[in-house]
């Protein structure tokens, strides 16, 4: 063919201006498929010939077909060219219909974990072993639990008295009583500006006020948590330093002592949640033991084992011991002592150091198809299983949300973070539950074609 001759078959009909060009042709591609233009078998013309016509390189539509061979849209046969799958689309949007892709729920990655507990649980079958576990526990956890455990949350200058050391049912559970030490109906609660939805959950059922505080890369604004608490007279502070759910920010060293001086100054009472500090491979040094008499310190397995995992951690100021002792046999007596026996055993074991790596691992592959995909987002170089999405000021949270919800992809609804009606101006993305690398990819790639076109045209089409 001749350079003047005309290109056979398909061409796009428009490319966004936006974001990579291979990504533009792709999602193209998918438009006219899903449109009708491109039928089962249709050819594509040849990378070469394609470039030429579009002034790309030939590299960019090389990857914009392998892209599309990735989601599953093409086939290439070697020597023959490459091929429109139409069935293979029209089936997959047929499922993500009836089955979206869930993107909305923190999860960890599917791994070993049901082979590793299967293992242990097997090994406990003996009457020796599980028959002190059947009979009734200190209401804060077996003691031989507690003196493991706390030993395994030391890290550098941080140490867990096994005393202040409380066993529950899951972070929440952890947090709930923590709330009800410090709080009561009607009282102001300080968190950032969008926060854990759990935490939202226990403020509603406490009858609190959440006072918003603003954040900026780090986190929680020091000098704005101080503004809130004057003009509030909020005594109790609820934060997350380490990977803040939903936006992943974390406070450095010196941004955690100042606020540990404005909370003491202020004489506020803080909940350090820190269920994700364990991606950190060198866990900065927590808020409680900068303010131990002033802190509760929480963190869980159910993000480095499994959802199902319930044990969660508390560590108590000194001086509420007993009362926290009180709240434990009030709301579940203790936990079940099997499943802190298993978490002994991960310990001892060392399986729970393999688990954690392998999340730490999975989470950053993860991550870097989310970064790839917006390079826009945050950059984190020990991410959790969720990225948070700057969205276009032409997209709010909740239209966004709504558009991939259309397209079969649940993300975070905005209400569930936002503690005030501002505008977050982006929306929290997990990571983790999409079926593989595939799956992730062709999901996040959606959400990039529907966050380049105004929502104008994105709801206009049926």
């Amino acid at each position: 063919m001749s350079l003047d001759e005309p290109l056979p078959g398909w061409r796009p009909r428009q490319l966004a201006s936006e974001g990579p060009r291979y990504l533009a042709l792709v999602n193209a591609l998918e438009r006219d498929i899903v449109d009708g233009r491109l039928s089962d078998g249709d050819r594509l013309p040849a990378h070469r010939d394609l470039a030429r016509e579009l002034s790309l390189s030939v590299g960019t539509v090389s990857k914009a077909y392998r892209e599309a061979e990735h989601r599953g849209m093409v086939r290439a046969h070697v020597g023959q060219g490459t091929f429109i799958q139409r069935r293979s689309v029209a089936r997959t949007r047929a499922t993500t219909a009836y089955e979206p892709v869930n993107m909305a729920l923190n999860v960890p990655v599917n791994g070993n974990e049901t082979q590793i507990l299967s293992a242990l649980f097997g090994e406990m079958g003996g009457k020796r072993d599980l028959a002190p576990l059947l009979d009734y526990q200190p209401h804060g956890g077996n003691r031989r639990h507690r003196e493991i455990i706390a030993a395994s949350l030391c890290s550098g200058p941080f140490a867990v008295d096994p005393a202040r050391l409380f066993l529950c049912n899951g972070a929440q559970h952890a947090i709930d009583i923590a709330v009800r030490l410090v709080a009561r109906p009607g009282d102001a609660i300080l968190v950032d500006t969008v926060t854990y939805s759990g935490f939202k959950a226990i403020a509603a059922a406490n009858n609190l006020v959440l006072i918003p505080v603003a954040m900026d890369g780090e986190g929680t604004d020091p000098d704005a948590l101080e503004t809130a608490s004057r003009t509030y007279g909020a005594k109790v502070f609820y934060c997350m330093p380490p990977l803040q759910n939903p936006t992943g920010r974390t406070m450095g060293l010196t941004r955690r002592r100042r606020i540990a001086e404005v909370t003491d100054n202020l004489h506020l009472m803080v909940i350090e949640d820190d269920v994700h500090g364990f991606f950190l491979p060198d866990r900065p040094l927590p808020l409680t033991e900068l303010i131990p008499d002033r802190s509760f310190y929480i963190t869980s397995y159910s993000k480095r084992v499994a959802p199902g995992f319930r044990v969660g951690m508390l560590v108590v100021p000194p001086v509420l011991i007993e009362q926290t002792e009180l709240l434990l046999h009030a709301s579940c007596w203790y936990l079940p002592p099997m499943l802190s026996e298993m978490a002994v055993r991960l310990i001892e074991s060392r399986k729970l150091d393999d688990l954690v790596h392998v999340r730490r691992q999975q989470a950053i592959e993860r991550y870097r198809v989310f970064s790839d995909v917006f390079p826009a987002a945050e950059k984190l170089k020990f991410p959790p299983f969720y990225g948070w999405l700057p969205l276009p000021s032409q997209w709010s949270a909740s239209a966004f949300a709504s558009a991939a919800r259309r397209r079969g992809i649940l993300v975070t609804p905005p209400n569930a973070s936002m503690v005030d009606d501002a505008e977050p101006g982006a929306i929290r993305v997990c990571l983790g539950g999409p079926n593989g690398l595939p799956e992730l990819s062709s999901a996040l790639h959606t959400l990039h074609e529907i966050i380049t076109r105004p929502p104008s045209n994105v709801f206009s089409v049926a």
